[in-house]
């Protein structure tokens, strides 16, 4: 037996369209984090650039910005309520990549899967691991800050890097104009962050091991850049769902069962590769037609 499976939407009672979705959902950390560096830098000057072994510093940290009042207590507020939408934004990543499994070949299918479910949970922990760092802070529990915070950037920089390779995965040999810059934009934002965690890790170790001036300085601007690099990695997700909208609705299934063996139900399930490749070859042959590379 088949099944086939239609949804409608219908008392449609709340609708927003992810472009507001996703200019709000990035904000909230980006201006609260700059609001946090100006109100240290000019009120709290003294404290924030403190450093355990006494060393010059003139960046302070986002921990020691986001770690006083009354700027932790907004920092903190603006990752509670942005948690939330990403969590949301994990799952839409999972059923984008899984509805375009007919782009992978049949033989890496399983293997394709498996990457996909890597994938989210990269995400959702390290999306976790950010609330963690933002309510467990370096004062009230170091050890444990430290630790969460390294969760975070191992498990960021392997999501931006795997996250590429599946959207990449999940195309024709084609890009549409949306596609390339959405890739642009990955790629530039993974190896911005990549360049600035080695320089972070170096001024770390110059900073604890041999007490460098102003090597604590370059560790909080390094750190800055990793921040706002991951913000703008993750707001090119709105390249991906820019057409969709969160709805508040009913949503009705009909189903109607038939035996699996008709030329319907096997055009359904095994007729998606013979369209894809023809997809494909249609394709290469318009590209080609008008000069332009194939990529």
């Amino acid at each position: 037996m088949g099944k086939l499976e239609t949804r409608r939407v219908e008392d449609v009672q709340l609708t927003v369209p992810f472009k507001p979705f996703a200019i709000v959902t990035v904000s909230l950390p980006a201006f609260s984090l700059l609001y946090c560096f100006l109100h240290g830098i000019i009120f709290r000057f003294d404290d924030v650039n403190e450093t355990v072994c006494k060393a010059t510093n003139v960046i302070p940290s986002i921990s020691a910005v986001t770690g006083i009042t009354p700027g932790a207590y907004f920092w903190r507020i603006c990752i509670g309520l942005h948690a939330t939408p990403r969590f949301a934004v994990g799952f839409m990543y999972y059923s984008y990549y899984a509805a375009r499994l007919a782009y992978v070949d049949k033989d890496f299918r399983p293997f394709f899967k498996k990457l996909l479910s890597l994938n989210f949970w990269l995400y959702t922990i390290e999306n976790s691991c950010l609330v963690g760092v933002t309510y467990i802070s370096n004062k009230e529990n170091y050890p444990v800050h430290e630790k969460i915070f390294v969760v975070f950037m191992v498990t960021s920089c392997c999501y931006m890097l795997l996250n590429t390779l599946i959207f990449k995965w999940t195309r024709t040999d084609i890009l549409t104009p949306t596609e390339k810059l959405s890739l642009k934009i990955k790629w530039i934002m993974f190896a911005c962050i990549m360049t600035a965690t080695t320089g972070l890790l170096t001024a770390f170790i110059l900073h604890r091991v041999f007490c460098v001036p102003y090597a604590f300085s370059f560790f909080s601007a390094f750190e800055y850049v990793i921040a706002y690099s991951n913000m703008g990695y993750h707001v090119s997700g709105y390249l991906e769902f820019k057409n969709k909208s969160i709805i508040a609705a009913d949503v009705i299934s009909d189903s109607v069962y038939t035996n699996g063996d008709t030329p319907e139900v096997k055009a359904i399930t095994n007729g998606l590769d013979d369209e894809m490749d023809g997809k494909r070859r249609s394709l290469r042959i318009r590209k080609k037609g008008a000069g332009e590379s194939v990529q």
